[in-house]
């Protein structure tokens, strides 16, 4: 099996998704009054990741996998760089990759009905 290869798509990929992903983490405090978007009550982090998925799905189609590893990086370096880093630290990041699943799954599913719809 190859490595991926990273490309402008693959890095503006990247780059599209880890913004989409830390601005949920940004915004957190404002639309939830949590620093942590998954301490708000309800399904409001999902369902954020899951809208920022989708857009940027919508945006920048492939590669797919760029999605899951952006959403993953964009959330880890937005907790490094803005929160207090405490023992907890591991659990966190390793919640992020289970989470960043559905970011991936949402950007996937748009990204397909993209290609669907130039199809038709």
């Amino acid at each position: 099996m190859s490595e991926p290869r990273v490309t402008s798509r693959a890095a503006a990929t990247l780059a599209i998704s880890a913004a989409a992903a830390a601005l949920i983490w940004v915004l957190s405090p404002w639309l939830v009054g949590k620093l942590e978007p998954w301490d708000a009550e309800g399904p409001f982090y999902i369902g954020a990741l899951a809208v920022a998925g989708a857009l940027s799905g919508a945006v920048a189609p492939r590669p797919r996998w760029a999605h899951y590893v952006g959403a993953f990086a964009g959330q880890l370096v937005y907790e490094l760089v803005a929160l207090r880093v405490g023992p907890l630290f591991v659990l966190g990041a390793v919640f992020l990759l289970a989470y960043s699943l559905v970011f991936a799954v949402a950007a996937a599913a748009a990204s397909f009905a993209r290609s669907a719809l130039a199809a038709q």
